[in-house]
């Protein structure tokens, strides 16, 4: 085969392969990225539910203050009953009284103290356990609303940019071509957002609490 012959033949072989990256291109997936933390914290709704735990948070630490201060009265007492022993003047039948009675209520101060200690961890954990399952069913509706987008555009993957592994570093550091919709989804999620100063009948209500115990 001559070389003018080869000429054409070798021209539709350089086409094709200039011509295959470009087409393969074209069927890459179409990628987006958001920032989750982001979204969770500007959420209206998190601003709402942010106020209910400070109302719950405060229920408690305001118990806690009572029963602080019931300790201390209790502490108190007993000080103020070994103080009358110590004149000289009193009965050795009497001063065993008073530190009966004195040792008595610090045995009682102690134990309101542990049972005091027992009912903030209880509380503690009750606490963290209920912001978790609120904050995710939050972090929930906005994935929802995340897919909504993404089937809207036609986005094939949205990646978190967000995301941290165990060790706390950025799952998603660096993706080519991938189009930020975190201010697009902010505009979303708070779209249905009450308007300024309207409030809801029962925002701001703390939490219930039970018993106390």
């Amino acid at each position: 085969m001559t070389m003018k012959r080869l000429k054409p033949i070798l021209a539709l072989l350089f086409g094709v392969l200039i011509a295959a990256p470009l087409s393969g291109q074209e069927k890459d997936d179409k990628i987006g990225t958001v920032n989750m933390q982001k979204l969770l914290a500007e959420y209206h709704k998190t601003a709402a539910m942010r106020e209910t735990f400070m109302g719950y948070e405060k229920g408690i630490l305001t118990k806690n203050e009572a029963r602080v201060e019931s300790i201390k009265a209790l502490v108190k007492e007993s000080q103020d009953i070994a103080k009358e022993a110590e004149p000289s003047s009193i009965t050795r039948e009497k001063k065993e009284e008073l530190f009966r009675k004195a040792g008595a209520l610090n045995q009682e101060a102690q134990a309101v103290q542990n049972e005091r200690v027992a009912w903030m961890n209880r509380k503690k954990a009750a606490f963290n356990e209920k912001q978790a399952v609120e904050l995710g069913a939050l972090r929930n509706e906005i994935i929802v609303m995340v897919q909504e987008i993404g089937d809207a555009q036609g986005y094939d993957l949205i990646l978190d940019r967000s995301g941290a592994s165990g060790a706390n570093v950025p799952i998603l550091s660096y993706a080519k071509d991938a189009t930020d919709l975190t201010a697009l989804l902010l505009e979303r999620i708070n779209r249905d957002a009450p308007a300024e100063g309207e409030k809801k009948s029962d925002e701001g209500t703390p939490a219930t609490e039970g018993s106390g115990e």
